[in-house]
């Protein structure tokens, strides 16, 4: 699975060449933008989403809208706020429409972290490293310590493959509030990936308590299980997530080798036969090991 993010909180390479961090508008700002308004202030500003309960993956929906499925971010109404507008445009990757809204916004919003927070995430999703973690930057000096921007710089760093740095952005984001979920998830989601199953575990519990049937969360705690080898307690947790979601590799790999640990081969090979072919390469390997496995 993917590590993670994309509108409010979204990992950096290091620039060889210092570059000022940017003091006035983003890019494609039309005249209009100059025009005299008197700029918002953070207190102004939320930075949280309405949630859908009815997502399959509803824990961090008040914080991010990268786990929504695009027909999910297509029914968002985004009319009556310029920063949703720019969130969900650089979800949909319309860059261009991004930009040109902020940069019409750009008096309104310029004190605002949360405004120069989300012109970065477009900039990363973009591939523009630089000038993304300029940005984020910016939204700090803004706000020092601003949550979004510190966990984005992680994943930044996530995306370029410096996982220690990621590690230390995600750890300081966490270590600035407990409340904030996302970092959270983060972390842990770093954890895994490391097989350190131990330290993601509370995590993902503490995530679990506030959404009990959010699928990627369910499957990340059964898969903490999965890696101490506590297959019971693992499979409880795979039982939890709708059998439709079971065909997604990242879920029903580990669930079928679940059942075949826990002695029902049978049905291992029934979910096994029901999975859609992976989409990346590591998964296309551990597709292939658990296929050996079952076959055995």
């Amino acid at each position: 699975m993917k590590l993670i993010l994309l509108p409010l909180l979204l990992i950096a390479a290091c620039s060889t060449t210092k570059e000022k961090a940017p003091t006035s508008a983003p890019a494609n700002v039309s005249n209009e933008a100059f025009k005299k308004e008197k700029p918002l202030s953070n207190s102004e500003i939320s930075d949280y989403y309405q949630g859908n309960a009815k997502s399959l993956n509803p824990a961090l929906l008040d914080e991010t809208l990268d786990r929504m499925t695009p027909e999910e971010l297509a029914k968002l109404n985004v009319a009556a706020d310029p920063l949703m507008d720019i969130s969900v445009r650089c979800g949909q990757r319309d860059f261009e429409g991004a930009f040109a809204i902020a940069g019409k916004n750009f008096n309104k919003y310029q004190k605002v972290a949360q405004y120069w927070n989300l012109v970065a995430n477009c900039h990363l999703n973009q591939g523009s490293h630089r000038k993304a973690l300029l940005f984020y930057n910016k939204a700090l000096e803004v706000t020092p310590n601003y949550v979004p921007a510190l966990n984005n710089i992680g994943v930044l760093y996530s995306r370029q493959g410096l996982d220690q740095k990621a590690l230390v952005a995600f750890e300081r984001a966490n270590k600035q509030s407990k409340f904030s979920k996302t970092p959270r998830y983060n972390l842990a989601k770093l954890y895994l990936t490391y097989g350190l199953a131990e330290q993601a575990q509370p995590l993902f519990l503490s995530l679990l308590n506030g959404s009990p049937k959010d699928v990627d969360i369910l499957n990340a705690v059964g898969s903490t299980y999965f890696l101490m080898s506590d297959y019971n307690r693992a499979l409880s947790y795979y039982q939890q997530i709708p059998r439709s979601e079971w065909d997604r590799a990242e879920i029903g790999l580990n669930v079928a080798y679940t059942y075949k640990k826990v002695g029902k081969a049978a049905e291992a090979q029934k979910i096994f036969s029901g999975i859609k072919d992976p989409s990346s390469a590591n998964l296309r390997r551990y597709y292939s090991a658990i296929e050996s496995q079952l076959g055995e």
